[in-house]
């Protein structure tokens, strides 16, 4: 803790002593009353005054002066006033009580000090001189270093430049950068193959998940950065700005041919799934592995395996309003071993789709699908009888479309130039006008003239003037035969759809309605065998409350639509699946698009 200045009352005053001991000097008393204010003596002013006095008064003691203080009397006659000042300076009397003698031998004490000291200050003077001229010495030997300093310093400056030069011009010379670039992979081996290394160790980037969540930007950055910018750098075009994106997949493309090369046994995870695209598409082997052997996609044999470990187990279907079809598909396998026949084995594979209409309807779990266990005749005579809300949903359909015909009709009746009349009326006038003047140049002179109305003169008969056009179009067709090919690129732009446009069938619409609920898809894992059979149909059936939770309780029924003969052998046993609600027919649009679904992955599930 900091000390704490006292209060000028508690401290005894400067002037005190002198005053008392020296009373010819005029000098106030002290004023001992602490009502009455006190200075500190510290402060400037008393300071300055203090410094004044003691000329005149030895005896004052300037030193702590933080431990006096200034009475009100001494403060007035000293501090505040020059009269008492002034009194000392006019006098001139120094006020002590020393004696003369003493002041004598004081005055000698101080003048034997003041000899030594000079002796003293003329040895050190002495010693300075030899000291200077030593100095003097060892700054003109400085003087001469600096000298061969700075000559040394320019031929540096010389050579420094000359270096500079020259590494500007390393690699003017090709063979030059060749050894460089050699030298910087050298170093970058053992760093890239690590990296190659970590990767075929990480199966985890051939998961769907992350395959999905690919980006190029994210991957470019974990791996090798010299080889990333040494590839980004030669690719750069500041005219091509516009297609940086494009430019960094074929950046990474780069980075995995250079890993594929590097290493035979790594397989790049976003190749793979290009080639799965590929093979959806051509159904080909040999584009498989012609990839592979181009882009490290890896071998049929990985493919294969790859969409295995991504089948895992299957998933259970969703509770919710579920409707179900299957159909059968067929693959063909040449067997190229029998070399007689070259014969081909057919599989057939039972395809599953359901549509979720209602992830959160209940009713499949809690109500029963069937009002009555068998109908009498008068029920089953209601079931095909239309009735009145039937026939008005017909008619209010039926007006929809003839509405929307009518109204087109109308619209194109109301033209002022009908296009059909007008498109016969053009092609009419210009096959019946085909002859021109090459006196006048006057044009479209009809057929049947033989002069030309404006300059009177002869024209060339019919024939000769259709000769001329057949000339004149072949002409054109040799000169845009000889033209360069001009090859665009088409740029995909994400084009949105016309919700306004009226369309007579439902199949033509891109997006739905407006409170048309579009389901949820699920492909459950199809069955190899054909549902030719009523053996086969329980099986199917079986399956299908398997997967669909009506074994488990899970939910009491579910829509099922299939063909006619899976159907018409299901009706012989549909009485054992009370479950099952059988509807033939419709769906078969969705059933043909899960032949896509066999085809790509039709090697994993005959497995």
């Amino acid at each position: 803790m900091a000390n704490v200045r006292p209060l000028a009352n508690t401290l005894p005053c400067l002037y005190e002593d002198i005053a008392n001991k020296y009373p010819e000097s005029k000098l106030t008393l002290c004023d001992k009353d602490l009502e009455k204010r006190w200075k500190h003596a510290s402060a400037p002013a008393s300071v300055e005054r203090a410094s004044l006095i003691a000329k005149y008064f030895p005896e004052l003691s300037l030193d702590s002066l933080e431990n006096y203080s200034v009475c009100q009397k001494h403060y007035n006659q000293i501090i505040a006033k020059d009269f008492f000042i002034e009194k000392l300076q006019k006098e001139d009397t120094i006020y002590t009580s020393v004696d003369i003698n003493s002041n004598k031998q004081l005055e000698n004490l101080k003048y034997q000090d003041l000899l030594s000291e000079l002796e003293k200050t003329i040895n050190e003077l002495i010693s300075s001189e030899s000291q200077r001229v030593n100095y003097i010495n060892i700054i003109k030997d400085y003087k001469q270093r600096i000298i061969e300093l700075e000559h040394q310093n320019e031929n540096l400056m010389l050579e420094n430049k000359e270096l500079k030069e020259k590494l500007n011009r390393r690699f003017d010379d090709q063979q030059v950068r060749i050894d460089t670039i050699k030298e910087i992979a050298g170093y970058e081996r053992k760093n890239i193959y690590q990296d190659i290394v970590n990767l075929i160790d990480d199966q985890e980037r051939f998961t769907l998940d992350n395959l999905l969540s690919y980006s190029t930007s994210e991957w470019l950055a974990k791996r090798n950065p010299v080889l990333v910018k040494f590839i980004e750098t030669l690719i750069y075009s500041e005219s091509e700005n516009q297609h940086e994106n494009e430019k960094l997949f074929k950046c990474s493309v780069a980075v995995d041919a250079v890993y594929g090369a590097r290493n035979l046994r790594y397989v790049s995870a976003i190749n793979l799934m290009a080639s799965a695209v590929k093979y959806s598409l051509s159904k080909s082997k040999t584009i498989v592995n012609m990839d592979n052997h181009i882009l490290s996609s890896g071998s049929f044999t990985k493919f294969i395996k790859w969409q295995e470990n991504m089948a895992g187990e299957a998933e259970p279907l969703p509770k919710g309003l579920l409707f179900m079809a299957f159909d059968n598909e067929q693959k063909g396998q040449k067997n190229y071993l029998d070399r007689n026949y070259n014969t081909v084995t057919y599989h057939i594979v039972t395809s599953f789709i359901s549509f979720n209409f209602d992830p959160d309807s209940q009713i499949q779990a809690l109500e029963d699908p069937w009002l009555h266990e068998s109908l009498d005749s008068s029920q089953i005579q209601e079931l095909f009888d239309i009735t009145p809300g039937m026939h008005e949903l017909l008619d209010q359909q039926l007006c929809d479309y003839l509405s929307t015909i009518i109204s087109e009709a109308s619209i194109e009746k109301n033209k002022d130039i009908n296009t059909i009349n007008d498109l016969v009326a053009k092609y009419n006038t210009k096959t019946g006008k085909i002859k021109w003047c090459d006196q006048c140049g006057m044009k479209e002179i009809e057929n049947l003239k033989r002069r030309c109305p404006q300059c009177n003169a002869l024209l060339p008969l019919l024939a000769d003037f259709q000769k001329k056009e057949q000339e004149i179009s072949q002409e054109t067709s040799e000169k845009n035969a000889t033209k360069l090919l001009n090859i665009k690129f088409h740029q995909i732009e994400k084009e949105t759809p016309d919700v306004n446009i009226s369309s007579i069938s439902v199949t033509q619409k891109s997006v739905p309605d407006e409170g048309v609920n579009t389901p949820h898809i699920f492909i459950p894992d199809p069955l190899l065998l054909n549902p030719n059979s009523i053996a086969n149909v329980r099986k199917v059936l079986d399956h299908i409350q398997e997967i669909s939770g009506i074994n488990k309780q899970e939910r009491k029924w579910i829509a099922v639509v299939c063909d006619g003969v899976p159907y018409h052998h299901a009706q012989t046993i549909k009485k054992e699946y009370p479950g099952i609600i059988l509807l033939p027919g419709a769906l078969h649009e969705e059933m043909n698009m899960l032949k896509a679904f066999v085809e790509l992955n039709w090697y994993v599930l005959k497995k």
